[in-house]
């Protein structure tokens, strides 16, 4: 009985390495949770950040911030495809993390780069959301560099919201991620282009604008209780 027994569990793994893996049936979608009212909000100026990155002769992904965005979120909570955004953007507050004897930051911004004397502001206006999944949507717009305005696209995450401030101040908040890539070409920024067939000769046309952004707006419901923790850092 003994054989029988070692013969029919290795016929039996034999067969269990044979077939093929059971399928893991999916997780259930968590449901996404809008605590944010409909309503106008404004951009939290002192949370919200566009970065931008450029391929750098090949090496790597240069990055540099732009710090002053200010604008209007009219956000939808019960049909986000009818959300509009308007975003205006500082070029002047161009921030690279250059810490040499130049001041690096003021000629990208005073130069045929962005020329911020003459063009003080980059501007976005959204024309068409597009809902891609539970939190995530394709935000269509104007955008407007040096006086030029082109269509641009962004992918769009919502990350998170609530009705009032965690730490009690009378303020609902609504926080997204973006991305999206323009050419900077198409906007007249062509300073160190590639030359055609060596792509790392130059700085790239392609650039990746990164968003994170915080919208504010008064709490209709008043100043409720503040829960107990800590305070929030200043910046």
């Amino acid at each position: 009985m003994k054989f029988w027994t070692i013969a029919a569990t290795a016929t039996a793994l034999s067969l269990a390495a044979c077939s093929p893996p059971a399928e893991t049936p999916a997780p259930p979608a968590q449901e996404v949770v809008v605590e944010a009212p409909s309503g106008e909000y404004a951009v939290d100026v002192h949370h919200t950040t566009v970065t931008a990155r450029v391929l750098h002769f090949g090496l790597s992904h240069y990055q540099l911030r732009l710090n002053g965005v200010t604008g209007t979120l009219n956000f939808n909570a019960e049909d986000p495809s009818a959300t509009t955004v308007a975003i205006t953007v500082d070029t002047r507050t161009l921030d690279t993390p250059y810490a040499g004897d130049r001041d690096f930051d003021a000629e990208l911004q005073n130069s045929e780069w962005l020329d911020s004397t003459g063009f003080p502001t980059a501007t976005f206006q959204s024309t068409a959301v597009e809902v891609t999944g539970p939190n995530t949507a394709r935000l269509t717009g104007d955008l407007t560099i040096r006086g030029v305005t082109q269509p641009a696209t962004f992918d769009v995450t919502y990350n998170s919201s609530w009705a009032q401030h965690p730490m009690g101040f009378p303020v609902a908040g609504i926080g997204f991620s973006a991305r999206g890539v323009i050419s900077r070409a198409a906007y007249g920024l062509n300073v160190l282009q590639p030359q055609a067939g060596a792509p790392n000769s130059g700085v790239a046309d392609d650039v990746e604008l990164v968003i994170e952004a915080e919208f504010n707006r008064p709490n209709p419901q008043g100043d409720l209780p503040a829960p107990a923790q800590p305070a929030e850092p200043v910046n």
